[in-house]
Formats: structure tokens, C-alpha cells, sequence
């Protein structure tokens, strides 16, 4: 869910002073990068909106306040895309949110690509500003801002407010040019703009050596200065306080701070502490949180005291507090009411559960020390983020959790073993693994899942890590364990079991239960996606090439929904190679390899993750390569499947048999030449029942064809194949990659 309210800059305040000089130089800058980078306090923030303010700057500013659950490439490109749709009218939002809201989003093929080109497409200049973007922690976060910068369009500018340098190429291009810098001796104010706001805020002139003083006292920090100047409003001796001002930053702004809150009434001062926990608030949020009912009347009262909060939405509905202000605030709450912390994060915690904001709820679960409330959160959610491409966040849950929290309960292991299989991260799936089997069959599991043995069972036969053999074995131990038709996993437990079978090369008791998975009424996509592509190979296998055609369709037509967000998703290869062996069963080769390579390619971006559709893939893309005459690529797909079984030997009996049946094929003899003309339809499903036992009667019976019907196809399958007999045929078809 977007939140409107990051997307607004400060609104201007009375308080704030002109810095002409500073915002001059800024709209003349036209690098690729603007970089405000200062401690807190600076006034980073208030400089870049009265930039986008003034009446020198013409083009518009899209901005985004970033908070840390923006630490996730999903909801970090989703804020960016309707910033910018919210100020550019030409900029279509609506594609970008749909590539970075699936559940496996491409952020560096798909996302940044859609909207580098949806940028460049807008004839008018456009700035974008990162606020805070010191709270963006993710790697892939970094390497997106900076793949973006590197293809950024001439007529778009970013603008990043930070406390500290990101890990950005900014050594590069300050060489390059491609970047302006405002840092924190620019930012400090000296004698006028220190008596402007003095004057502004406290109604009080000082005398130059007083103004000197402070200014020297601060070292021109605005935050001091304003700090300072609230304090003296209405002081007896200007002078006499000034000289009493001495301390770092951290002591001044406790002091002061402390001066400030020390005239605020009791229950306003006690209102200001206990909300300070939360990074946004709302009244109420606040009357939650704080046990009372006058939030909204206590917001009016320190909005309009200047008192450091933030109005987030122009309906002034959400808030926040200045950042240094709220770290003043909690450091007087664990002082005063230390005890009384947990109970407040626990209450905003039961508010957003109740409101829908399972992050929120999450977060203050954690705060508050209730890591088994946290924990059932995390099991109750962290599918669903994966589902909606926010793998990152529900990652971040688990890490705030704690490796021992986690070693120590096995409803976190469960959630920390799937996110580490989807991740690729086998280690991590070996360490959580027995956690989770020695819960035995306690559930169901808030997810659904019928227990932790379940869960386990339907991990090891989905992924496979430890070969074919135990892939099966868990499949088996899946299905008795998951027997409610109507639960998600019912449907997954057959469909992983029947993927484990078709490897083990037991194809009816495959088709068996993949049909069991299809005709399931609570069957998941992923789970229709993966019985439709292994149905299709089965089918092709056993010449029902109309069947396959159908299945490997439909595959397609579910990862290539842009509604359901699948494509470039690991599973996704599955429907590729269905299609890409349709093609090759059709003959139709250059469609063939295209498919194939794809699938093949979106393995290799997951190499961690199950290595059995990597398997198929170039098992499948082998013999097509061959019958193109690329021999040397084909030769080294087979050593590469060879390494695959050799690195997970167990139970792979019947591919290593289906290897060395294709390294026959292609080693030590040239490939002959396909027929010069294309097998048809109809020919091509005589053609596979012509490898069985069966007549060419009950061949026709099978294809519900006459018996003369049959003769007619293969009389012409031997014409095209230049054969004599059905099995010189067959030998002639698996020579030429048709079988």
C-alpha cells in the first residue's frame, strides 16, 4: 500500500530563513545528481524545498520522504513511480507499480528499463528528491539508484538529503562532473541568517557579540540556533543565557530541549514522550498508544506551538516529529518511564494490527520485546509479502527476530526455512530445516500448513536440495500429511510430488498426481502453473502433442499475465520449457531454442534454487542445439547436466540413463539432417506412439482415427523421414532431435 503522505515536500513555515545564494545555486546546477549530505539538523530537508519553492525553478518536484520500510526495492520504486506520476501527468505510473508490485519483481530488466524510458518520453524537465535516504540499507536498493543515475535521461535530476555518503559511484562522477555537492559547511549559517531566525522565532535582536557567540557556540548548526531561539522567547537576559550556552550537540539539544518541553504543560510534555515511540502518528494512533481521548487536541496545541512536529498530508490527518526533536523525546521516555516503553509499543502494535499495517504491527511487536506475537505476525504475513515482491521486508522481520529467537522457535524457523529456499539459500534452509522437523506434528501452522513435519515435507519436495530420491521421499510424506482439498498446500503437496515422479521417470503415477493437484479447488498459481508445464512434458512424452500444446499454452498465459506478475519469476521457466519442447516435438527449432535459452536463462539468475528445472532445461535445449548444428554448446549443456547429477546423486538414476541416451546421440557422430519437410500435427502424435508397444490399430483407437487414417500418416512420416519401416522411423526422429 503507497502512503500518500511521503509524497508531499515540508510545506513552508514562517520560521524558515532564505537562502538565496544556496537555492541559486541549485537551480543552476543541471548534474545528474544533487547531493545534500549534512548531520541532522542542518536544514537539508527545509534548503531543497525552498528550492523547488521559489520562483527561480520552474520544472516540478517529485518527492518522497523515505522511511525504513522503504528498505525494499518494491516499496522504494513504488514510492519513486508515484512520486512522479503524482507531479507529471505524462508519466504513466501505472506500469511501473505493475512491474515492481509482482511477486519476483526484475527491478534491474523490467522495472528501471520501464521507467528510465517513461522519463525520457516526457518533454519537460523533472527533479526527483530522496529525502532521508540515510535509512535506505539494502544493497539492491544502492545498485538500482545507481543503475538509474548511470541511465538517467538529460532532462531529469536527482536529488538525494542524507546524513551520510551512500554507497553510490560518487567519486566517479564528481569526477565526471555529473554531480553537485551541498554539504554541511555550506549549510551552516552564519551572523545574519543566525539573527533572521532569532528574530523570526523569538521576536528578540541581538547584539553582534552575542550574535557572534552563538553562532561560534553552534558552530552554525540551524538546529542549535533554532533550538536556542526558542528558548529565548520571552528570556530576561539574552545575553546571560548565551554565555551559559556550552556543550556538544548531544548536550545542547537535551538542554534545550529540556528548557522547551519544562514549559509545556504536564500532559502535554507526558503526550510529546510516550508518542515519541512512533516514526508517524495519527490522533488516533495517538489516543491508542497513550490511553487518552484529546490526541487531536493535544496535536492543534503543539502543531501550532512550533513544537517539532511535521504535518505529512495537506489534510493534516498524519504527523510526524522532527528527527531530533523525537530522539530527545524517547531519550526522556527511558529515563522518566522506562518501564512503560514496552506497553506503548505494544499498543501501537494492536492498533495497526487492527488497522491492516502488518509491517507497523510488526515493527512495534519487536519494540516491545513480544517476540512470540511478532512471530505469529511474521507467519500470518510473510507469504503474502512474498506473494505482492516485498520478500525484502518480511527478510527484515526475521533478521530483527534474531538468529536465536528463531533457533528457539520453530513457527520462525518455518518462515525463516521458506524465505531462505525462495532466496536460494541453501545453508540457511539446512540450519532451519531441523528446527522445524523436531516440532513434529504440532498445527495447524497460521498459514495454513497442517504442521511444521507438513512444512517440512512440502519444502523438501518442492526444492529438492538433496537430490531426487529424498524429493520424492518428502512428496510421499507431503500427501498424507496435507489431505484437505481445499487448503493451498493439499494441491502443492500432489504437484511436487508428481514433479519428484516425472524425475524418477515414473510418468502415469506423475500424470496421477499432478491431476489430483489440477483438480484441486484451492490451487494456488504457482501450484496451476507447475501442473500445467510438467502435465505438457508428460504429454509430449507420451505423443498427446494437441494436449501438451494446450497445457504448455496455458502455462504461458499465466506467467505472462501482468496481473498475476510472474514473469522472470524462477518458476516461470517451467511454462518456457513446456512451450520450447512443443516447438521442438513440432520440429519448429529456432522457437525451440528461443524458449529454452529463455528458461534456461532465468535459472541461472537463481543458481541456489532447486537445481532440477536447470536440469530439464538443458536436457531439453541439448538436442535442439544439435539438430541447429551448434554441436560444441550442446556437448557442453550435457557436462553441465552431468555436474548437476553428480553434485546430487540420490535417486537420479533415470537421468542419468536420459543423459547418457543423448550423449550417445551427440558424441562421435554428425547429426544427420532434418527432413525437408515439416512433420504435421498429426503426424508428429503417430510418431510418438510409434516408440510404444501398440498397433497401428490401437494407435488409431487412441487418436480416434481410422485404421486407414494411420496408414496414411505413416506412409508419409516415412516419406519425410526417408525410412522403410516404424522402426527405422523412430531411430531416424530421435537422430534428428523430433523425439
Amino acid at each position: 500500500m503507497l502512503i500518500e503522505t511521503k509524497l508531499h515536500a515540508p510545506s513552508a513555515r514562517k520560521e524558515w530563513v532564505e537562502r538565496l545564494e544556496l537555492v541559486r545555486q541549485l537551480a543552476d546546477a543541471r548534474a545528474k545528481l544533487v547531493l545534500v549530505d549534512a548531520p541532522p539538523g542542518f536544514g537539508k530537508t527545509t534548503l531543497v524545498a525552498q528550492w523547488g519553492g521559489s520562483t527561480i525553478e520552474r520544472r516540478p518536484f517529485a518527492w518522497i520522504s523515505l522511511d525504513r520500510g522503504d528498505d525494499d526495492p518494491s516499496r522504494l520504486w513504488s514510492h519513486i513511480a508515484s512520486a512522479l506520476g503524482r507531479v507529471c501527468r505524462k508519466f504513466s505510473s501505472e506500469h511501473v507499480l505493475q512491474a515492481a508490485g509482482v511477486q519476483v519483481a526484475d527491478f534491474d530488466g523490467t522495472v528501471l528499463p520501464i521507467l528510465i524510458n517513461e522519463l525520457a518520453a516526457i518533454p519537460e524537465p523533472i527533479v526527483l528528491v530522496l529525502d532521508d535516504y540515510h535509512l535506505i540499507k539494502e544493497a539492491s536498493c544502492h545498485a538500482q539508484v545507481s543503475s538509474m543515475l548511470a541511465h538517467l535521461p538529460a532532462s531529469a535530476q536527482i536529488v538525494i538529503i542524507t546524513r551520510a555518503d551512500p554507497p553510490l559511484p560518487l567519486a566517479r562522477m564528481r569526477t565526471t562532473g555529473e554531480m553537485v555537492e551541498i554539504r554541511a559547511r555550506e549549510l551552516r549559517f552564519a551572523a545574519p541568517e543566525a539573527a533572521a531566525l532569532v528574530a523570526t522565532v523569538a521576536a528578540v535582536e541581538l547584539s553582534d557579540p552575542d550574535l557572534a557567540d552563538l553562532v561560534d557556540r553552534t558552530e552554525g548548526w540551524p538546529a542549535g540556533i533554532y533550538l536556542a531561539a526558542l528558548c529565548l522567547r520571552g528570556h530576561s537576559s539574552p545575553g546571560s543565557f548565551i554565555r551559559d550556552f556550552t556543550g556538544d550537540h548531544r548536550f545542547v539539544v537535551d538542554f534545550l530541549a529540556d528548557d522547551v518541553l519544562s514549559k509545556q504543560p504536564d500532559e502535554v510534555r507526558q503526550f510529546l514522550a510516550r508518542t515519541s515511540i512512533l516514526d508517524r502518528f495519527c490522533a488516533p494512533l495517538c489516543d491508542a498508544v497513550t490511553g487518552s481521548a484529546n490526541a487531536t487536541k493535544i496535536i492543534d496545541v503543539i502543531e501550532r506551538e512550533n513544537l517539532f512536529v511535521v504535518p505529512l498530508d495537506d489534510s493534516r490527518h498524519w504527523f510526524r516529529y522532527h528527527h531530533l526533536f523525537a530522539q530527545v523525546l524517547r531519550g526522556q521516555l527511558a529515563r522518566t518511564e522506562p518501564d512503560l516503553v514496552p506497553a506503548l509499543h505494544e499498543r501501537a502494535s494492536a492498533w495497526h494490527q487492527v488497522s491492516g499495517s502488518a509491517d507497523d504491527a510488526i515493527t512495534h511487536a519487536l519494540a516491545a520485546g513480544d517476540t512470540a506475537g511478532a512471530t505469529d505476525m511474521i507467519a500470518r504475513n510473510h507469504y503474502v509479502y512474498v506473494d505482492s515482491g516485498r520478500m525484502a521486508t518480511a527478510r527484515r522481520w526475521l533478521r530483527a527476530l534474531g538468529d536465536d529467537t528463531i533457533a528457539a522457535s520453530p513457527l520462525a524457523a518455518h518462515c525463516a526455512m521458506w524465505l531462505a529456499a525462495l532466496s536460494g539459500e541453501q545453508a540457511s534452509v539446512r540450519r532451519w530445516l531441523p528446527v522445524v522437523q523436531a516440532a513434529g506434528d504440532g498445527g495447524p501452522l497460521p498459514d495454513g500448513m497442517q504442521s511444521p513435519q507438513a512444512s517440512a515435507a512440502l519444502m523438501q519436495a518442492s526444492f529438492g536440495f538433496d537430490g531426487i530420491a529424498p524429493m520424492r521421499e518428502a512428496g510421499a510424506r507431503a500427501i498424507a500429511l496435507e489431505t484437505d482439498p481445499l487448503s493451498p498446500w493439499y494441491a502443492l503437496a500432489h504437484s511436487s510430488f508428481g514433479m519428484a515422479l516425472y524425475f524418477s521417470g515414473e510418468f502415469e503415477l506423475a500424470a496421477a498426481q499432478l491431476q489430483m493437484a489440477r483438480l484441486s479447488y484451492a490451487t494456488i498459481t504457482l501450484v496451476r502453473l507447475q501442473t500445467c508445464a510438467v502435465t505438457a512434458w508428460l504429454a509430449i512424452e507420451a505423443g498427446r502433442l494437441a494436449q501438451a500444446s494446450e497445457l504448455a499454452q496455458a502455462a504461458l498465459d499465466i506467467v505472462t499475465d501482468p496481473g498475476i506478475g510472474l514473469a522472470g519469476a524462477p518458476l516461470s521457466s517451467q511454462a518456457y520449457i513446456a512451450s520450447g519442447a512443443v516447438h521442438a516435438a513440432h520440429s519448429r527449432l529456432r522457437e525451440a531454442r528461443d524458449d529454452l535459452e529463455h528458461a534456461l536463462q532465468i535459472r541461472r539468475k537463481w543458481p541456489g534454487i532447486s537445481p532440477w528445472l536447470t536440469l530439464e532445461s538443458q536436457l531439453r535445449l541439448a538436442p535442439v542445439l544439435a539438430g541447429l548444428g551448434d554441436h560444441s554448446q550442446a556437448a557442453a549443456l550435457c557436462g553441465e547436466a552431468r555436474q548437476v547429477l553428480r553434485s546430487v546423486p540420490a535417486g537420479a538414476d533415470a537421468q542419468l540413463a536420459r543423459l547418457a541416451r543423448l550423449e550417445r546421440r551427440l558424441v562421435g557422430r554428425p547429426q544427420p539432417a532434418l527432413p525437408s519437410e515439416s512433420l504435421t500435427e498429426r503426424e508428429q502424435e503417430v510418431l510418438r506412439l510409434l516408440q510404444g508397444t501398440l498397433s497401428l490399430r490401437g494407435i488409431g483407437r487412441e487418436l480416434y482415427l481410422s485404421p486407414n487414417t494411420i496408414k496414411s500418416h505413416t506412409r508419409a512420416l516415412y516419406r519425410k523421414l526417408d525410412v522403410c519401416d516404424r522402426q527405422d522411423a523412430v531411430a531416424k526422429a530421435r537422430e534428428v532431435g523430433l523425439l
